[in-house]
């Protein structure tokens, strides 16, 4: 078990049982769905399975045999289906069972037939008063704004492309059953396509240019010359994709920046080489920025600041109720403010653990020698600081427009040279978008096949060597290596060209 997660567990077992933790001696699957039933129905909650008297830790055996059962167990036995993370922890050798589980979006949940409630540290069959709160509690979380439909939206306003990548990651992370493998029927599982309407929540997330309908979808990354806001900016961008491709498009920003080979939204962002930030700290810190904000505000947004002593990430919001500045240290109940958006995410394997976000954070700071993050709010923002975090540059002009910019030149160079000249005046905007694409993939990346190009930008094989023949003509990219084992790369005529330009001291 990792330092971070010996820690939890360790400030977990301190605790007494309550209305969200009970702690369970054996497995049993039974008393486990009437207990996850009842925090649904509740507050949400988190169960312990193998902890006996005094929380004394006994174990589990066969533990992965009975964390994947009851992981497809819940799902298929509680209606509609709950948001659950089923995870094995090993303290002094013994392996024990923990479920989290959040609020449910859609009360009231039926485990068996049954309607189980949270009643102080027990479970019980809820009465007809406490049905009839439920219900109450339903027809207001469908006041939400995330869960409102957006009547003007049609479905060409909607990214097919993002939703088919979104359900092949949700069938990969196997943390649900039955997905659907049609656009429209997977949206419509989750609730984001009701009575012929999709939601906020889906614009959001899977519009294509959402930024028209909801201007707070707006992101602003800036980079300062000085630890003052509101001058000698560097570098200053705004994100008005939907959630996923803008969270993509930020993280690899500071993957540009550090020179770091694979995105964050990748299987493979843990990585054993010391960096120059904390990237899962960074990571977690955008996530919570755009997964938990206010976004019934049209005012609202969130804010990137880079300073030279520090990274400031500010969220539209507050803390929901319970939260506090003291407690994100601290092992805490998991209240998402946008409950339909955070259970996509955390579907998509785009969040690790329900709960579990800024706890992980400190954790790693501490653990690679950075200072601690901090949180503040005021008024309506809430603030995570990253004290000691830069980025090791300063773009006048940005990546994007660094690249741009080098493209443009070896595109003049190449026709001046009378090649072709039909190269360069048949550039169009689109052509020049997708070349960018691929640099900016193999400034991450190093080296990859055409057939890696095509699965990373998600455009047919045809499209990308048609924009890779012109980038080999125009001297930017080379093929390296055998056939089989080789890829593309930069070339070094493409590295001394943005070199000078890009750092400086």
């Amino acid at each position: 078990m990792k330092s971070d997660d010996i820690m939890q567990f360790e400030s977990i077992l301190k605790k007494e049982e309550s209305e969200t933790l009970e702690f369970k001696s054996s497995y049993d699957k039974e008393q486990v769905g009437q207990i996850i039933c009842s925090f649904l129905n509740k507050k949400g909650g988190q169960i312990v399975i193998g902890c006996g008297d005094k929380n004394q830790v006994i174990g589990v055996t066969k533990a992965k045999y009975k964390a994947d059962e009851i992981a497809k167990y819940l799902t298929k036995e509680i209606v509609p289906e709950p948001v659950i993370s089923v995870d094995i922890q090993n303290y002094k050798n013994k392996n024990v069972i923990m479920i989290n589980v959040w609020q449910g979006n859609n009360p009231p949940y039926i485990y068996k037939g049954s309607i189980y409630y949270r009643k102080n540290i027990s479970t019980v069959k809820a009465s007809s008063a406490q049905l009839a709160k439920l219900i109450h509690s339903s027809q207001e979380i469908n006041q939400r704004w995330e869960t409102k439909p957006a009547i003007e939206i049609e479905l060409d306003e909607i990214d097919l492309n993002e939703v088919n990548g979104c359900i092949k990651d949700v069938t990969m992370a196997n943390r649900d059953i039955n997905i659907p493998s049609d656009p429209i029927q997977f949206l419509s599982k989750y609730g984001l396509y009701k009575n012929g309407d999709f939601t906020n929540a889906a614009v959001l997330m899977f519009g294509k240019e959402p930024v028209q309908f909801f201007p707070q979808v707006r992101i602003r990354l800036s980079v300062y010359k000085t630890d003052k806001t509101g001058g000698n900016i560097l570098y200053d961008k705004i994100f008005d994709k939907n959630l996923f491709q803008s969270t993509t498009q930020i993280t690899d920003f500071f993957d540009l920046a550090y020179g770091v080979s694979s995105s964050f939204k990748s299987t493979d962002w843990k990585r054993n080489d010391k960096l120059g930030f904390p990237r899962l700290a960074v990571r977690e810190a955008i996530l919570n920025a755009i997964i938990h904000r206010d976004y019934s505000s049209y005012s609202g947004s969130v804010a990137i600041n880079i300073y030279p002593d520090k990274l400031k990430i500010s969220s539209y919001g507050k803390f929901p109720k319970g939260i506090t500045v003291k407690s994100l240290a601290e092992d805490h109940l998991s209240i998402p403010v946008n409950p339909d958006i955070a259970h996509i995410f955390f579907l998509r394997n785009w969040i690790e653990k329900i709960g579990r976000g800024t706890v992980k954070m400190i954790s790693q700071c501490r653990d690679q020698g950075f200072k601690i993050p901090f949180w503040r709010v005021h008024g309506n923002s809430v603030t995570v600081t990253f004290p000691g975090i830069s980025v090791p540059f300063n773009y006048n002009e940005g990546i994007s427009e660094g690249i741009s910019e080098g493209l443009n030149k070896l595109l003049i160079d190449y026709y001046n040279e009378g090649i072709n000249e039909g190269t360069s005046k048949g550039i169009t905007d689109a052509l020049k978008a997708s070349m960018q694409e691929i640099i900016e993939l193999l400034i991450k990346d190093k080296s990859l096949r055409a057939s890696e190009i095509t699965g990373k930008l998600n455009k047919p094989y045809k499209t990308i060597e048609r924009h890779i023949k012109t980038l080999r003509d125009i001297k930017a990219i080379v093929y390296m290596g055998s056939k089989r084992a080789g890829g593309y790369q930069l070339t070094e005529v493409w590295q001394k060209l943005l070199k000078p330009q890009n750092h400086i001291n």
